[in-house]
C-alpha cells in the first residue's frame, strides 16, 4: 500500500532479520500444511497454528471478494443500461430484441448511424450501402478498395462478388441497424454509461489482485513461522523516497 498525495499502492516486502550469535543451526524441515492452507484460504493456516491474526487475513479476504462482487454487479448494471438505451433510442426498439457483442456497442458509440443493409430490398440480392459516412457504407468502401472493384462491376463479376461477401460478413443487417441523428443527448449518456461500466469491470479486475496478495502474504507468513518455530512479526514500516511516503508490509522472523 502506497501512501502519497495522489495515489496509493500496495507492495509486499519480505525481510529476514536473523538475530543472535554468528552460529546458526539449520531449521528442521517445515510442515507444509499451514502453508498450503493459507494459500488456499488466507488465515486458515494461522488459525490452524493457534494464531488469532488468521482472522485478520479472513477479514481482508471477505472485504476483497465483497468489493469484487459489488464492482462486477455495478458494471453489469451499467452494461444493461447502455444496451437498453441504445436499443430504445438509436435502434428503434426492434422486436425481438437481440443484443450485439462488445464490438457492436463500441461501433454504436463511434458511428452516428449504421446506414442501410440493403439499399433496394425489392431488387434481388443485397444492394450495399454506399454512404461512407455510415458504418455499412464505410464497410462497402473498404471492400471495394480491397478487391479492386471497378466502377461498372456488378453481380457476377468475381471482384464484385468477393467484395459483397466481405460486406455481408462485416456490415450490420436488419435488427442491428442504428441512427443517433437528432438524439445527441442520448448518445452522450450512452457513452458515459459505457465508461462507467468499463471502469467498474476494471476495478473488479484490480481487486482480484488483492486476493492474490492476501494469499501470498498469508502463505509466506505461515512458511516463515514454520521455519522459525515461532510466529513471524508483521508490521507496516513507512519509508520516504523523495516526496512520496511508501509503506511496506514487513515479515520478520527470529531464526533459532
Amino acid at each position: 500500500m502506497r501512501l502519497a498525495h495522489r495515489s496509493a499502492w500496495v507492495a509486499g516486502w519480505i525481510a529476514w532479520a536473523p538475530l543472535g550469535g554468528s552460529a546458526q543451526v539449520s531449521p528442521e524441515p517445515p510442515a507444509w500444511q499451514p502453508v498450503v492452507e493459507s494459500a488456499l484460504i488466507p488465515g486458515w493456516g494461522q488459525l490452524d497454528m493457534g494464531q488469532t491474526r488468521g482472522w485478520a487475513y479472513l477479514a481482508v479476504e471477505a472485504v476483497v471478494w465483497t468489493g469484487w462482487g459489488l464492482s462486477r454487479h455495478a458494471g453489469g448494471e451499467d452494461r444493461d443500461a447502455y444496451r437498453t438505451l441504445a436499443w430504445r433510442e438509436a435502434r428503434g426498439g426492434p422486436e425481438p430484441r437481440v443484443d450485439g457483442d462488445f464490438d457492436y456497442y463500441e461501433r454504436l458509440r463511434r458511428w452516428t448511424r449504421s446506414g442501410a443493409w440493403d439499399m433496394d430490398p425489392v431488387q434481388d440480392g443485397v444492394q450495399p450501402e454506399t454512404d461512407p459516412a455510415s458504418f455499412n457504407g464505410d464497410a462497402w468502401g473498404l471492400a471495394v478498395a480491397i478487391f479492386d472493384v471497378g466502377p461498372d462491376a456488378g453481380p457476377g463479376d468475381p471482384a464484385y462478388d468477393a467484395a459483397l461477401d466481405y460486406y455481408r460478413q462485416r456490415a450490420y443487417s436488419e435488427g442491428y441497424l442504428w441512427d443517433w441523428t437528432g438524439r445527441e443527448a442520448a448518445r452522450v449518456e450512452y457513452g458515459a454509461l459505457i465508461d462507467e461500466s468499463d471502469r467498474h469491470f476494471r476495478q473488479a479486475t484490480l481487486i482480484l489482485g488483492g486476493a492474490f496478495l492476501n494469499r501470498l502474504v498469508s502463505a509466506t507468513d505461515a512458511y516463515l513461522t514454520q521455519i522459525a518455530g515461532r510466529p513471524a512479526i508483521l508490521r507496516f514500516e513507512p519509508l520516504r523516497r523523495g516526496s512520496d511516503l511508501q509503506t511496506f508490509l514487513t515479515l520478520r522472523v527470529v531464526l533459532p
